[in-house]
């Protein structure tokens, strides 16, 4: 799809707001913007979420991509919102102005832009909901005018009582985000490969516990290993531990990297999925 006109007007505002950005949740949720309206200068990704199950428009892959990983691992994270819009447009400007910072504005138009945070994220304490905000940044590119962007920002959520919080790659686990990044494709059965289906995990998912649970072969090759006994297509039992480990069936250590070709896995808790669909924990 080609790049929309990156110029903003009062009428680009005017239009994105009637086709409902920045408004929705879950899977109604549109960002204020998509991979097409802005130029990046990293590398921008589409990812079907596993919390919302839309496309999710990230501008970064080693902040933003990174971020959203962690978000969606976090079992109190229930909603990603990506680019959400502070608007009205009037109020940012009120509170540029009352801070005394200068409000961003198109370098080609002049006109003041909707700024956007980079997460809304909607949180989950016990039987309670509540709103995150959170700006995501290197630390290179962070100086006195991105700090005064910061202010107009946090004020803003600071008047609709929600937190906000400035992430860096400090607060970014990397190894867990790669683990996240491995299994993320694995979390709905429609989505691997045939021939799995619930009923050929059911099977093989004892057979490959007890094998894993010896901790002699690295992951990969336990896993070959294991679709040769089962006469299956290679790469079979490698995407069924992935999924068993995506929907926390297997409890793994997420911090730590997980490297299939070197390392055994460490398996914890474990829940044995049966054909009634029901299942049971054992240690």
């Amino acid at each position: 799809m080609a790049k929309r006109s990156r110029k903003t007007s009062a009428k680009t505002i005017e239009r994105r707001i009637k086709e409902g950005r920045g408004r929705g949740c879950f899977s109604d949720y549109k960002p204020w913007l998509t991979i097409y309206d802005v130029p990046s200068h990293g590398v921008v990704t589409r990812i079907r979420g596993w919390k919302t199950r839309r496309l999710h428009h990230l501008f970064s892959e080693n902040y933003e991509l990174a971020h959203f990983y962690q978000m969606e691992w976090s079992q109190n994270v229930i909603d990603i919102r990506e680019q959400y819009p502070l608007l009205p447009l009037e109020k940012t400007l009120f509170i540029a102005e009352k801070l005394g910072i200068k409000h961003p504005r198109d370098p080609k138009t002049q006109h003041p832009i909707v700024m956007t945070t980079d997460m809304l994220l909607t949180v989950k304490d016990n039987d309670d909901c509540r709103f995150i905000a959170h700006t995501i940044k290197p630390i290179s590119k962070i100086n006195k005018r991105v700090i005064e962007k910061f202010q107009i920002e946090k004020e803003y959520f600071k008047d609709l009582g929600i937190d906000w919080a400035l992430i860096t790659e400090n607060e970014i686990n990397y190894d867990l985000v790669k683990n996240v990044e491995w299994i993320h494709s694995a979390r709905y059965i429609d989505d691997l490969n045939d021939p799995i289906t619930y009923e050929l995990i059911v099977k093989v998912q004892p057979r490959l516990y007890l094998e894993l649970l010896k901790g002699e072969k690295p992951l990969a090759k336990v896993t070959l290993d294991m679709d040769i006994k089962l006469d299956l297509p290679k790469g079979t039992c490698i995407q069924i531990v992935r999924y068993l480990i995506a929907n926390r069936y297997w409890e793994v250590d997420i911090t730590k990297r997980i490297l299939p070709a070197i390392n055994p896995i460490e398996i914890g808790k474990t829940k044995i999925l049966k054909e009634d669909g029901l299942d049971e924990y054992i240690c």
